[in-house]
């Protein structure tokens, strides 16, 4: 099962700052770990994210796209996805936030975690309540997901870049 579901901006973001190929291999080498023993993964439209990139992390996507990392969605995940689609339709307003939100890979890794079990990781932040922006942690809050960043899944990994 499943323990962690990864948002497209784990790698962009993790690629771009603490975790580059050349300063943290050991970070990708994890990943790779984890994804082989079933502890991590990404919906199939994180893969489809990640090759909007123009840098590194496109090929280093294109090889793992067949490795278990990125998962097609179930018909129960399906039916979840349409259920988050609709609570986000109702909650916010048309906006460009909303639109950009329904688009990408968020409400899937969302519904992935309802219908199959799991814990949400992003980079995204909590916004408040009155916000029109919609972001994957108050999403999950609705849902009663957990919802954390990079660095918390580390710890509660144990993962050390000393092993």
């Amino acid at each position: 099962m499943t323990n962690f579901w990864l948002d497209s901006n784990v790698f962009i973001e993790g690629k771009k700052g603490p975790y580059d190929f050349d300063i943290a291999p050991r970070f990708w080498t994890m990943i790779d770990e984890l994804v082989e023993g079933g502890q991590v993964a990404c919906p199939i439209q994180v893969y489809q994210e990640l090759l909007d990139g123009q840098d590194e992390i496109v090929n280093w996507a294109k090889e793992r796209k067949n490795s278990g990392m990125f998962v097609d969605p179930s018909i129960a995940v399906q039916k979840e996805v349409r259920g988050v689609v609709s609570y986000v339709v109702r909650s916010y307003p048309d906006n460009q936030a909303r639109r950009r939100f329904l688009r990408r890979a968020d409400p899937w890794i969302i519904a992935h975690a309802i219908a199959e079990g799991g814990v949400v990781v992003s980079l995204e932040s909590r916004v408040r309540p009155s916000s029109q922006q919609v972001k994957i942690p108050n999403v999950c809050d609705q849902y009663s997901v957990k919802c954390i960043n990079t660095y918390d899944m580390i710890r509660q990994l144990g993962a050390s870049w000393d092993d």
